[in-house]
């Protein structure tokens, strides 16, 4: 005969509704931060006393959950990089042409600050910019897309830093006026990717190619992007939802 199975301990309603205070809480902190990291709120000397201002809670309460700004930023960032990897394997790991996922990642931080400027705003920051450095996973994957792009004739530079930081700067401008919503979305992602891409010596029909692979598998993944907000400008006419 088995055993019966271990009974699990009931959970005290104090200690369940404890916690879901202190996750509540240090969600109300890190929206706080999202809001100051926005452009406009300030130029890069924010400091706790701002946090607490705008969270409307004490000096205490932001200690209780993050030892100083930089590790409530870090925590964003963690957040942001990796909702952006998740997105990135969800909608290209399957795919086996590495200019597409190349293409696909850049298209893809692009389209996201048009649909969710708060995400656009915060990961255009210099302090995010320096944490994207050292998130070696996503840097990784850029990587591993241009280097194969160009050992399979693709494309043609000679530094792999050059690329990536080619790329990575071309997003980061981009994210900048996008999520500002003064452009029309796709027409200006498709020359941001041309011009970026045909300067790294891939073909231009290959580049056409691989955008528009690119867009219709992020359209129809659309209804499980949590940021993707609407189809307006990108070949849809309403919410997916």
């Amino acid at each position: 005969m088995f055993d019966a199975a271990p009974a699990h301990p009931a959970v005290d309603p104090r200690t369940a509704a404890a916690a879901i205070r202190r996750a509540r809480m240090r969600e109300r902190l890190l929206d706080a931060v999202l809001d100051l990291y926005q452009p406009g709120q300030g130029s890069g000397s924010l400091v706790i006393d701002d946090v607490i201002r705008v969270a409307d809670v004490s000096r205490g309460s932001f200690y209780k959950y993050f030892d100083s700004l930089d590790a409530a930023v870090n925590e964003l960032g963690e957040r942001m990089t990796a909702d952006l990897i998740a997105d990135f394997r969800r909608l290209f790991d399957d795919v086996a042409d590495p200019l597409v996922r190349a293409v696909g990642g850049a298209a893809m931080a692009m389209a996201r600050a048009w649909h969710d400027p708060r995400w656009g705003g915060f990961t255009c920051r210099v302090d995010y910019v320096d944490y994207f450095a050292r998130a070696s996973m996503f840097d990784l994957l850029v990587r591993d897309a241009l280097e194969a792009a160009r050992d399979g004739g693709q494309m043609t530079f000679r530094s792999l830093d050059v690329a990536v930081d080619l790329i990575v700067g071309m997003t980061i401008e981009a994210r900048r006026r996008l999520m500002l919503r003064s452009v029309e979305p796709r027409t200006y992602i498709d020359e941001m990717i041309e011009r970026t891409f045909a300067g790294l010596g891939a073909d231009p029909a290959a580049i056409e190619a691989a955008g528009a692979q690119t867009w219709d598998m992020m359209i129809r993944a659309a209804p499980g992007l949590g940021w993707w907000r609407n189809g307006e400008g990108f070949g849809l006419q309403s919410d997916p939802d």
